[in-house]
């Protein structure tokens, strides 16, 4: 648990910078100050159905509860056996919490335990296969945004985490 304090309060100062040097637009307006959310158990979950079991995404931040673009953060659990297809991000940080992830970055395998975190960043190709025959949960972080709209996209069952 303090490995990922340590972490998080890491990301703040880039995230933070991120989140200073976008437009206007994406600014926090005045009467909005208070009424966006200061802490999050998360606002909807999207699944997949894999053959061993259903994958989810948890959201935990996305502009619907921080009022403006930027920064998104998730819980992602990779089920046993799952194996996603190449694909890129602009910026994506994988800090693994319980299993093994198999972080294949341009071909390249990596296994991250507990603790350890990945990275990917545009033009990389990045594979996330589950290592753990119990799967895999992670914390996803993306800094610039982008990543929620393209998974409502992929068309994934929403769940209501009301």
């Amino acid at each position: 648990m303090n490995k990922l304090i340590t972490l998080l309060a890491m990301l703040s100062i880039p995230i933070s910078i991120i989140s200073c040097t976008g437009s206007d637009e994406n600014q926090i307006k005045d009467q909005n100050i208070s009424s966006y959310e200061k802490e999050s158990t998360g606002t909807r979950r999207l699944e997949w159905d894999d053959v061993n079991d259903i994958g989810w995404i948890k959201i935990m931040l996305e502009q619907a509860n921080l009022l403006e673009a930027g920064v998104e953060v998730a819980e992602i659990y990779f089920p046993p056996g799952y194996q996603d297809v190449a694909h890129m991000h602009e910026l994506e940080l994988l800090y693994v919490l319980e299993g093994e992830l198999d972080h294949i970055v341009n071909g390249v395998s990596h296994i991250l335990k507990p603790g350890m975190l990945g990275v990917v960043k545009e033009p990389d190709l990045v594979v996330h296969r589950s290592h753990s025959d119990d799967g895999v949960k992670v914390l996803a972080i993306w800094p610039y945004g982008n990543e929620i709209r393209a998974l409502d996209a992929e068309g994934l069952r929403e769940i209501s985490l009301d």
